[in-house]
């Protein structure tokens, strides 16, 4: 028998919308997200994605500290942007001011409080209309500031509510603005040592 074969993990129901806190409850399956209800997986992306991530991340945590603004996270942190049907989805790096983090009982649930800003990095197989809908899905949700890092073309967008999306080119640096005062990461720095 193959490890496959042997894979008992129960698979999430697909008969009918499951809330935010059914998803929760799920056994240990497969990396996935609760979009509007349903169970949608999530596929692994290559290297490059994961190294910018974490650069992105490094860059937003040791500023963030130095000038006492607030937390990073990355990884698998549910946030539940939508109700009824639940959306329960997370960026791959976020960052919540210091005044707005939820309190110490609360760090093992789902964040119920916007990001102050949210970080996507394209994967080869992403599809920019389901890109735009998940940054959509944090504006509307309260998140103030999304970056859209694209490691093909070697430029990020920039959304915030209202405004027009703005694309900096490789030789730009994305700003953290009012969320962020200060702070500039150019992103011949993010991409420089990735070749």
């Amino acid at each position: 028998m193959t490890t496959a074969q042997l894979d008992t993990r129960p698979k999430p129901p697909v008969d009918r919308p499951l809330t935010a806190e059914e998803f929760g409850e799920l056994p240990d399956c497969e990396p996935c997200e609760l979009i509007r209800g349903r169970v949608v997986p999530l596929t692994y992306s290559g290297l490059m994605r994961s190294l910018l991530a974490t650069k992105t991340a490094f860059r937003l945590a040791g500023y963030a500290k130095d000038k006492g603004l607030g937390q990073v996270f990355v990884g698998q942190v549910g946030i539940v942007l939508e109700r009824n049907p639940d959306t329960v989805r997370g960026p791959d790096v976020g960052f919540i001011c210091t005044g707005r983090m939820p309190p110490q009982e609360e760090l093992d649930e789902y964040l119920k409080v916007p990001p102050d800003l949210c970080v996507e990095v394209v994967s080869p197989g992403d599809r920019w209309p389901k890109i735009t809908e998940k940054v959509d899905m944090f504006l509307a949700f309260g998140v103030t500031l999304v970056w859209v890092i694209d490691p093909q073309t070697r430029t990020a967008h920039v959304y915030r509510k209202g405004r027009e999306v703005r694309v900096v080119q490789a030789t730009g640096s994305l700003e953290g603005e009012d969320v962020l005062p200060g702070f500039m990461l150019p992103l011949a720095e993010l991409f420089g040592e990735l070749g």
